[in-house]
């Protein structure tokens, strides 16, 4: 990082120029693009003794030369920190700006033809208080959803206005430090999703309430090994028409270094979703991923991942002739840097991504794509 008095500013930039293969994401025949990324990214940290801010600020840009449609353009900004009320104590807060796309090939996104832009401000609050062995971390958070329509919606799929939401979270956990590396924990939650058009443009009211109870573990074993795990129940009950969706919900994230040159960080969740179609209410999505870096021999890194997603829609109450589908999504990738100085790296990355479905005569995802690129990487 660059020092700016009692701050850290940690700039970088992740350049990727390639080629895409089937760039709508679609069956046969497949439309071709070259393609070029950019991301810059800013972080700047606190260096106090007490108490803590950041400050994050990046982008993400695309361009495609032969399907202007698929361009994009993201950002986050966002301010979080901590407040020290005195020893095992504190307050944390966090409120951001971001704009994201859902690139076609991704779930939600069969009935479009350029990706749809999604404007989001997220807001959290938590409180942390540690007695002894024993500690709680209660929290709300609240986030804002407005959608923009970038292409013609086609038939099954909701208009931007009657996605646009806000989403309500209250949870607290209580947990038991069993030793320095190991904690239990159970986590009780209620949910709110409030659309702004109570009957959208299918004729569907949307607004639920849910409740969520998970049992986890949170194991640190080291300064790179961080690893936290869950099982839990989730239900959320539709208020219009009493109609509700039950899951088992599960997830496990962090990173494993137990082999120094080798660093494993899993991604597995599952949740429920709002869908965007007016035939499904929701979905049920299910990620089982992990991705590595392996450091070969000095200037050589390997890095690479894999994952598999399974959405499982569950029919809206009151259509006919629709019956529960799963999309499945697998994506795997791998890639080479040669950092010839510390801070600078270069190197070849392929990425490959399969999508199919249960149901092919709803318009569910049926496309094979591969990208072939170099990506540059700078950072500080």
């Amino acid at each position: 990082g660059i020092a700016l008095g009692a701050f850290t500013l940690y700039p970088s930039l992740d350049v990727q120029v390639g080629y895409d293969t089937n760039v709508y994401a679609t069956p046969a025949p497949t439309v071709g693009s070259m393609y070029t990324h950019v991301r810059p990214g800013l972080e700047l940290r606190s260096d106090w003794i007490r108490h803590e801010v950041r400050v994050l600020a990046n982008g993400g840009f695309g361009f495609y030369p032969a399907a202007s449609s698929q361009n994009y353009q993201n950002y986050l900004f966002q301010f979080d920190g901590r407040l020290d009320i005195r020893n095992d104590f504190y307050a944390t807060g966090m409120i951001a700006a971001r704009r994201a796309t859902e690139a076609l090939g991704t779930p939600n996104t069969e009935f479009a033809t350029a990706p749809t832009v999604v404007d989001t401000i997220p807001v959290e609050f938590n409180l942390y208080q540690r007695f002894n062995r024993f500690f709680y971390r209660a929290g709300a958070a609240g986030t804002r959803y407005w959608y923009h329509d970038n292409s013609i919606i086609s038939a099954g799929g909701l208009p931007a206005a009657s996605r646009d939401r806000v989403e309500y979270e209250q949870r607290i956990r209580l947990g038991y430090e069993v030793t320095e590396d190991l904690a239990l924990w159970v986590a009780p939650s209620l949910q709110q999703r409030i659309y702004d058009i109570y009957i959208n443009a299918a004729g569907q009211a949307r607004d639920s309430i849910g409740w969520g109870l998970n049992f986890g573990a949170t194991w640190t074993a080291g300064r790179k090994t961080k690893l936290e795990g869950f099982i839990g129940y989730q239900q959320l009950s539709y208020i219009a028409d009493g109609s509700s969706t039950p899951a088992t919900v599960f997830g496990l994230s962090g990173s494993w270094n137990g082999y120094e040159p080798l660093t494993i960080r899993p991604a597995i969740s599952r949740t429920i979703n709002e869908s965007a179609y007016s035939a499904y209410q929701n979905f049920v999505s299910t990620t089982v991923g992990v991705d590595f870096t392996y450091e070969i021999h000095d200037a050589w890194t390997a890095v690479g991942g894999t994952s598999i997603n399974a959405a499982d829609y569950n029919p809206a109450a009151g259509v006919a002739n629709t019956s529960p589908r799963t999309d499945y999504y697998w994506k795997a990738s791998f890639g080479l840097q040669y950092s010839f100085r510390p801070q600078l790296s270069i190197g070849p990355l392929y990425e490959h991504t399969t999508g199919w479905t249960t149901d092919p005569s709803s318009g569910g995802p049926q496309y094979s794509r591969d990208q072939f690129s170099i990506r540059f990487v700078a950072k500080r």
